[in-house]
């Protein structure tokens, strides 16, 4: 039984991991249905994709110390059971409002899952070698969801319409489960019982949810009262998280790990590989329906060879970490992955073909695959055993971090950019406010040419409004450039810092120091 329990916990916390992530992605085919259907306005679509994120977010910390406090598998189960119960209140809710809450719910689900699940695999692959090619494996299957999000979205949508995007979660968490209580649980050493910091659990999570929510609203609206007043929020939140961490005898986040180079490097590569994989999908997504005018499915299929080539590799980074440590596939991946978004910003053009992008997504593909695996295995080497779900945790966190300012930060941002040099246009022409608002939002979304003529209602010469969409298309893929070239940048200064800061072996701390 024990050579068939590892292969069926690797098995069993991979499905879980790309279904917790896969809702990070899989709604955005679905949001038009959800619309249509609920009546949903644009600022609650925009709430039905940020209140999984925001949850997740700021609740990973807790899921990972709840995993080290109260048991890995319990938790883990506890994540599946909240995040199957949430998915079918998002299938059955009538109404936006309670789509919103029950995604909430799934984030705090998944804030449970994630974690829980990867100190479960850890737990099961104790020796640092094996540990690394399951990570590999593990990193894999998760970061895969994310791109193969919009595929089986959109398969699902047109086969069953958007409950379907939920309803399929319940057979996938029953499973999960199944194997894992199936499975006896690895022998392990006693470890010292450690107490539960509420106020820290609090404060901790309120800082990550108001930093996250921060984001999200600067990316859409701007620099406003509600952006100051969630940042503010934020910062208390962190200087009482700090204050409290500092004095309690459990800390969440134990301050000799913040010290810990190895570790800091690692959660830097997380969330470098993280930010990587939302730009391309959500910028790359847009360019293939806004300029390239292809359909939701047939653009999500073109963005496959990220997937192919990011499954193809970790585990290849996975046995190259445990042979000579996670620095060299780190450093590589980051190296390689900032040359793939550079070449693609710089030969992004509406006339881009299919196979030069697929061979510039595989570029990129490459380097995330060597980059996630081996982080995730350095976060884990820098602690105790006892404190796998708190490395768990933090990868996440910085994961989700990566992807809450890739979409919610540059995505929205490079969506304004064009929102205002639409209007500055449109006001040019002499064209009304309101006009202008429902022509500029036509643009965004790529309507038709029958359909933005019927919006302008004769008040804008059709050469005009042709024009105006050329230029918009345009300054779309000006601005997506830049957002691919800044991205590489990040992905160098990256490697700068993972060079200085991982080590070639990392040696863990014990349960007395941390």
């Amino acid at each position: 039984m024990r050579d068939l329990r590892r292969p069926l916990v690797l098995v069993a916390t991979s499905l879980a991991a790309f279904t917790a992530t896969l809702d990070n992605t899989v709604v955005a085919v679905a949001l038009r249905d959800i619309q249509s259907d609920l009546g949903a306005g644009v600022a609650e679509l925009q709430g039905v994709v940020t209140a999984y994120t925001v949850a997740l977010a700021a609740l990973l910390l807790t899921g990972g110390t709840l995993a080290d406090v109260a048991g890995r598998r319990r938790v883990f189960v506890t994540g599946l059971a909240v995040f199957a119960a949430a998915s079918a209140a998002c299938a059955t809710a009538d109404s936006a409002g309670a789509l919103i809450t029950a995604r909430a719910v799934q984030g705090v689900g998944a804030a449970l899952v994630l974690p829980g699940g990867l100190s479960v695999l850890a737990a099961a692959y104790p020796e640092p070698g094996p540990r690394a090619r399951a990570v590999g494996l593990w990193a894999a299957t998760g970061a895969s969801a994310l791109v193969l999000g919009p595929v089986v979205g959109g398969l699902l949508v047109a086969a069953s319409g958007w409950p379907a995007v939920f309803w399929v979660n319940l057979p996938l968490c029953a499973l999960v489960a199944l194997v894992v209580l199936a499975v006896p649980a690895p022998s392990a050493p006693a470890e010292p019982r450690r107490g539960l910091d509420v106020p820290g659990q609090v404060l901790g999570a309120l800082a990550l949810a108001a930093a996250t929510y921060a984001v999200v609203l600067a990316g859409r609206d701007g620099l406003g009262a509600s952006v100051l007043l969630a940042a503010a929020v934020a910062l208390a939140g962190g200087v009482g998280f700090a204050a409290v961490e500092r004095r309690t005898p459990h800390p969440v986040l134990p301050l000799a790990l913040l010290r810990r180079r190895d570790f800091l490097g690692a959660t830097v590569g997380a969330f470098a590989a993280s930010l990587a994989v939302f730009v391309l999908l959500v910028f790359l997504s847009l360019f293939l329906q806004l300029v390239q005018q292809r359909e939701a499915l047939p653009a999500a299929l073109r963005l496959l060879p990220l997937t192919v080539a990011l499954v193809v590799t970790a585990p290849v980074a996975g046995r190259w970490a445990a042979a000579r440590g996670p620095r060299p596939p780190v450093l590589a991946g980051l190296l390689l992955t900032a040359a793939g978004l550079a070449l693609t910003g710089a030969r992004l053009a509406e006339e881009l073909g299919d196979l030069e992008l697929g061979l510039l997504l595989a570029l990129s593909g490459v380097g995330i695959g060597l980059t996630t695996a081996p982080v995730v295995t350095a976060s884990l080497d820098a602690v105790a055993s006892s404190r796998s779900g708190l490395a768990a945790a933090t990868v996440n966190v910085a994961r989700e971090v990566g992807g809450v300012v890739a979409v919610a930060g540059l995505g929205a941002l490079v969506v304004a950019r064009l929102g205002t040099d639409l209007t500055t246009r449109l006001l040019g022409l002499g064209v009304p406010d309101a006009r202008s608002e429902s022509l500029v939002e036509a643009l965004l979304r790529g309507a038709s040419q029958s359909e933005v003529l019927g919006l302008a209602d004769g008040q804008v010469p059709l050469d005009a409004l042709l024009l105006l969409r050329g230029a918009a298309e345009a300054s779309y893929v000006t601005s997506v450039r830049l957002a691919l070239l800044g991205a590489a940048a990040v992905m160098v200064l990256s490697a700068a810092v993972c060079a200085r800061w991982l080590q070639t072996r990392v040696h863990q701390l014990d349960d007395a120091q941390q």
